[in-house]
């Protein structure tokens, strides 16, 4: 919320008034659950979309009961609700419960000490008895490191807000819990087995997205194709925008939030997925469009009612005239059986009997409608706005774009078998109903999956199931099999910690040990080649560079320039540079090699038409532009070359890039070539440099 007004404190010194004001404005500024009862009830709720996580302020039981309860006892209870207030404030988070766990466990260390569960007696001893009760309640739970994160934020805040100012800075005890991926036991291989989904499962999703003709399959296909080109979360969809996609020189990316304090990135497609994507975007795009239009509507004209296709009152229809029951039930796109038993029951559609088919007296939003009388349109705009408006309105979440440029909204019953869409309507599909799509859930007439509609089954002649998330892991997977880098890997899938990647590594354990045993089983030191794609450093004697050390991977080979040299003066010109080295047969080299020849072709004819019409200076970045081409052609034509084993060191000739200090010489007419008879040899320089084979 932008315009929130968090808490300072005012005094430098007394932390009584700090705390005192802080619970004052927590409870007369902050407006966050106001309109649940704020500080004057014990419980609050925060709806994500997906469902609500409550905040109940009580006492810690071992027998969880929300119905039943004893609240916290005062003046830690207003403080609990003004902590809680503030932090949500700053940001909704489902995991909000965390907070409320050590609180709870704050208020009996304090009492356990002090007798009193005074904030302001928070000391390092109190921070002792929070995890000795952590650890009684919660024995060897995962749950623990989550905790011991929310007491670091719980202490820093009363530090920073002046309330305990002389605090002791606290460690969290408790390391995170071992990933299920990185598991050895049985139960472990099990999920790992399971979690990562088959080649055939990935492959019938694309056969659902080939075939779809129904709208929902089409739309859903869609939504999900947008999780299989890239890494992504099945809650990031819904931040995507009708201008996601992004160009840039030739590749097509998406623009993508990502959650869990990534922000924004540009998730960059393979060349051989575009025109699926593009696909995807422009049925999302279409499908989309009514309720994205809706929003719109009801956002640019306040007060006013989007008359839609069902609606029956003529176009000139005020918007503060009452309606009957059956143009109100139109409007509000009652089904046909309600319409059809209205016109049955009776042809006075103002009587009360035909506001009693419609609802009125056992329908709550219809009841609370005719609380202020008769219904005109301008309530109907009312009730839509209030009903379908979020938090963020007319913004999306987190993202800050408006409500109508969404990708993905549709209208409410959009995909209902039985109920048409509302057509003034709007809401945001949450991740349950994404997944719905891939597993059908345990109930009595569940909604049948995308699979099921298509009849596809599994290898195995069973149902197809899946998660929105294992689509993550086997594209994670799949770039580990591959051999991509860990920083790349995180920054493909927008994790914000590159150890995170290993709970998405569900490679087999014959996979890991078949590795792990061909760097084991090596007799010789492998090539540079063989070294890079096995993710070893690459040493400079493996480039055939006669010095100590280990080069740096670039887009298009080696670097051998170190911290032992001045520092580089090249600015990037690597391609050009006598202590660069491309290796041929170096995945994805020649196609980056490619691209920049491209735009040095371009750049040179450009400067060539200039010159010829005697443009200031033209001729002279002709010259240079041409002799860069020259050489970045003749690598390019060197790393196609059938001529050219793979594996072969390619470097530009030494001449070709004197230094400035050899320039000078050269210039002066001194000699600059190293008098051979002079060089000391490798062996004594080895030994001198520490080197056991010397």
């Amino acid at each position: 919320m932008d315009d929130t007004i968090f808490f300072k404190p005012r005094s430098k010194s007394d932390t009584k008034k700090n705390l005192q004001d802080f619970i004052e404005h927590g409870r007369n500024v902050l407006k966050l659950y106001q309109e649940q009862g704020g500080f004057a009830v014990n419980e609050w709720s925060y709806n994500c979309g997906r469902k609500n996580h409550a905040m109940v302020f009580s006492k810690y039981s071992e027998i969880k009961n929300s119905y039943s309860y004893e609240p916290l006892d005062e003046p830690f209870l207003s403080f609990a609700k003004a902590y809680v207030r503030q932090r949500q404030s700053e940001m909704q988070v489902t995991s909000v419960g965390d907070k409320l766990v050590v609180l709870r466990t704050l208020y009996d260390a304090l009492l356990e000490i002090h007798g009193e569960a005074n904030v302001l007696k928070t000391n390092g001893i109190v921070q002792d008895e929070v995890v000795n009760l952590l650890n009684d309640r919660y024995p060897r739970s995962p749950k623990l490191s989550k905790y011991g994160g929310q007491l670091i934020n719980l202490y820093t805040f009363l530090r920073e807000k002046i309330i305990t100012p002389a605090l002791p800075k606290w460690q969290n005890p408790w390391k995170r819990h071992k990933s299920k991926a990185e598991g050895t036991d049985e139960a472990s291989r099990a999920w790992q087995e399971e979690r990562c989904p088959s080649q055939h499962q990935m492959l019938a999703l694309a056969d659902c997205f080939a075939r779809s003709e129904a709208k929902q399959d089409i739309y859903w296909s869609s939504a999900l194709v947008l999780l299989m080109f890239a890494p992504g979360r099945g809650t990031e969809l819904t931040h995507l925008t009708t201008d996601s996609l992004h160009e840039d020189e030739g590749r097509l990316g998406v623009r993508w939030y990502a959650q869990k304090g990534y922000d924004y990135t540009i998730k960059w497609v393979p060349k051989d997925l575009e025109e699926v994507v593009r696909e995807a975007f422009s049925r999302l795009i279409e499908i989309s469009q009514p309720a994205r239009d809706a929003a719109k509507f009801a956002y640019e004209n306040p007060g006013k009612f989007l008359r839609h296709k069902d609606c029956i009152t003529p176009p000139d229809f005020p918007e503060n005239k009452p309606l009957n029951a059956l143009q109100f039930a139109q409007a509000m796109g009652f089904t046909p059986n309600t319409i059809n038993r209205l016109k049955a029951k009776t042809k006075n559609y103002d009587s009360f009997t035909a506001w009693r088919v419609v609802g009125a007296n056992y329908v709550n939003w219809v009841d609370a409608l005719l609380a202020n009388g008769v219904p005109t349109y301008q309530h109907l705009a009312q009730y839509t706005l209030d009903k379908y408006r979020t938090n963020d309105w007319p913004n999306l979440p987190k993202v800050g774009r408006p409500i109508w440029k969404a990708l993905l909204l549709i209208r409410e019953n959009e995909f209902h078998a039985k109920h048409m869409p509302k057509g003034f309507s709007w809401v945001m599909p949450d991740i349950n109903q994404l997944n719905d799509q891939l597993k059908a859930r345990k109930m009595k007439n569940p909604i049948p999956t995308i699979f099921q509609r298509f009849e596809l089954k599994d290898e195995d002649g069973g149902e197809i199931e899946l998660t929105s998330h294992q689509l993550r892991v086997w594209l994670s997977t799949n770039a580990e099999r591959g051999g991509m880098d860990a920083w790349r890997l995180a920054q493909w899938a927008g994790r914000t910690r590159v150890e995170d990647n290993r709970h998405y590594d569900l490679r087999t354990q014959e996979e890991r040990e078949e590795m792990a045993n061909a760097l084991l089983e090596l007799d010789a030191r492998p090539t540079a080649l063989a070294a890079f794609k096995m993710n070893l450093p690459v040493a400079y004697a493996d480039l055939g560079v006669n010095r100590v050390g280990i080069a740096d991977v670039t887009e298009w080979g080696f670097c051998v320039h170190d911290y032992a040299m001045s520092p580089c003066t090249k600015g990037g010109e690597c391609l050009i540079c006598k202590e660069h080295v491309c290796l041929k047969g170096m995945p994805k080299t020649l196609d980056r090699i490619k691209i920049v020849e491209g735009k040095l072709e371009s750049q040179y004819l450009k400067a060539k038409k200039d010159s010829q019409q005697k443009v200031f200076g033209a001729d002279r970045w002709e010259s240079h532009l041409g002799w860069k081409l020259a050489h970045v052609r003749t690598q390019r034509l060197r790393m196609e070359s059938d001529d050219i084993p793979d594996g072969t060191a390619l470097w530009i000739p030494v001449e070709h890039d004197p230094s400035p200090v050899e320039r000078s010489l050269k210039q002066r007419g001194y000699p600059t070539e190293i008098p051979q008879g002079e060089l000391v040899d490798a062996s004594v320089m080895a030994g001198l440099l520490g080197v056991d084979d010397a």
